[in-house]
């Protein structure tokens, strides 16, 4: 289901940008495709099939605790890229929101299966990876969805050799999962990915990876307005560090935004 996600959100992505972009931009090249396919297997195949394959084991907490180390994989493959060490700042935001995530999540204790807990940390290792890969070449603008079409026939692939198709039952499936699978493949891929990816190309890596402490502070919001869940000590307190840390990390980019105007043009029609 996360490869049909991915399948249905970049084919839909790609016929927008064909049918109304103002000028429709030439399929990419060969080594262009290259490193799309490339992107496309570190972020979604191996750093969110992981993820998805792990939640059946990890209690989503304590998942969601493993995945806050994507900012430091992130940091750590840039520095080495670059050859330059972090701005301080920026490495005392990814400590201090490391931090407050374990109070926001409140859940370090947690006992998780060892075995998938280190496909998490393998998987936001890949997702760093694939993000930082991702940044260093000029990307098309067709790789957003040239990366979600390709991810996901990759993600389909490997669930049908993991026997997953055999599970799958159609009619079992709720009216409530089909709503959440749409939010997914128009919200989640569609908006989200195809604004992760502009990200990546326009801003430093630092600022990219405060997204992993963003979330959760959305998630609980949410929670509290949808679900009425309670807001206790540990998300203000967790909440407050997250925030602060965003800001050291903000402080601690260097690098100049390099702006594209005309490919925001482009991501406008989404």
């Amino acid at each position: 289901m996360t490869g049909t996600r991915y399948v249905v959100a970049g084919l839909a992505l790609l016929a927008l940008r064909l049918l109304f972009a103002k000028e429709r931009p030439a399929m990419p090249s060969l080594a262009a495709f290259k490193r799309i396919a490339v992107t496309a297997v570190l972020l979604i195949v191996v750093g969110n099939g992981l993820l998805c394959l792990a939640e059946t084991r990890v209690e989503s907490a304590t998942a969601a605790l493993l995945v806050t180390t994507t900012p430091i994989w992130m940091l750590l493959f840039g520095a080495l890229r670059s050859r330059t060490m972090p701005a301080w700042p920026a490495v005392a935001g990814i400590a201090l929101g490391s931090a407050g995530m374990v109070v926001l999540v409140g859940k370090a204790g947690a006992h998780a299966d060892p075995f998938f807990t280190v496909l998490i940390l393998v998987g936001s290792a890949s997702w760093a990876l694939g993000s930082i890969y991702a940044g260093d070449k000029d990307r098309h603008p067709l790789s957003a969805p040239l990366e979600m079409t390709l991810g996901g026939l990759g993600s389909i692939l490997v669930g049908l050799a993991l026997g997953e198709g055999r599970q799958l039952h159609i009619a079992a499936v709720t009216p409530e999962s089909w709503w959440g699978m749409l939010w997914l493949i128009t919200g989640g891929a569609m908006v989200g990915y195809s604004a992760y990816a502009y990200a990546l190309r326009t801003l430093p890596t630092a600022t990219v990876a405060t997204y992993a402490y963003v979330n959760p502070i959305v998630a609980v919001a949410l929670g509290a307005i949808v679900l009425r869940e309670p807001i206790t000590w540990n998300v203000l307190a967790g909440g407050a560090a997250i925030v602060a840390s965003v800001a050291l990390i903000l402080a601690g980019s260097g690098r100049e935004i390099r702006p594209h105007p005309e490919e925001l043009a482009d991501e406008a029609i989404t």
